[in-house]
């Protein structure tokens, strides 16, 4: 018992010894002291969106039947430059400029509106965090906004969720309806 507690404090001095380091603490960084050089990296420019219509946009003709039972369509990047206007019946209308190249959204600006208000989404506000099965772009800033975009048959879809703040005034957004781009005829709807 007498050994056992003469080696208590030995042991903890050997195990102090070899817990401190002979090297001392890394230092912080300290601040530059001059601002970093603004990037060189240009802010995009927006485009001009094409002229609402005046008057409501004719539906598109109904997809072709392919005679066969309906099957999955296969998982492939979405390709798609559209630049399109229209208005529907309700006097709703949709100007976007699209572009997007094998899943990677290169471009994208799109404005909704009613007689309330707009909504207008632009890709610099947007970082795109899928490519496949959908694309998905997600709002840089806390709003939680989310665009997707699918193929459905001959149509490619941009939806949108959580997006009110992208909208004067909010409550727009509650009236807003998916864009249809429908590649055999070159227009949205």
């Amino acid at each position: 018992m007498v050994a056992r507690r003469a080696l208590t404090p030995l042991f903890a001095a050997a195990l102090l010894a070899a817990c401190s380091s002979p090297f001392p603490p890394p230092s912080r960084p300290t601040p530059t002291p001059y601002p970093l050089p603004p990037s060189t990296t240009p802010a995009p420019v927006l485009r001009d969106l094409p002229a609402a219509p005046q008057s409501a946009t004719p539906p598109a003709p109904p997809a072709p039947s392919s005679g066969h039972p309906r099957r999955a369509m296969p998982a492939r990047p979405i390709t798609l430059a559209m630049r399109c206007a229209a208005r529907d019946e309700r006097g709703h209308t949709v100007q976007a400029d699209v572009d997007i190249d094998r899943g990677t959204v290169r471009y994208l600006r799109a404005r909704l509106a009613d007689r309330s208000g707009a909504c207008e989404f632009a890709l610099p506000d947007f970082a795109q965090t899928k490519t496949m099965p959908s694309i998905e772009l997600r709002a840089r800033d806390a709003s939680g906004c989310t665009l997707r975009v699918w193929e459905q048959g001959p149509q490619v879809v941009l939806a949108y969720a959580d997006c009110a703040d992208y909208c004067q005034p909010q409550h727009t957004f509650a009236q807003m309806l998916p864009v249809l781009f429908d590649r055999r005829v070159g227009r949205c709807d």
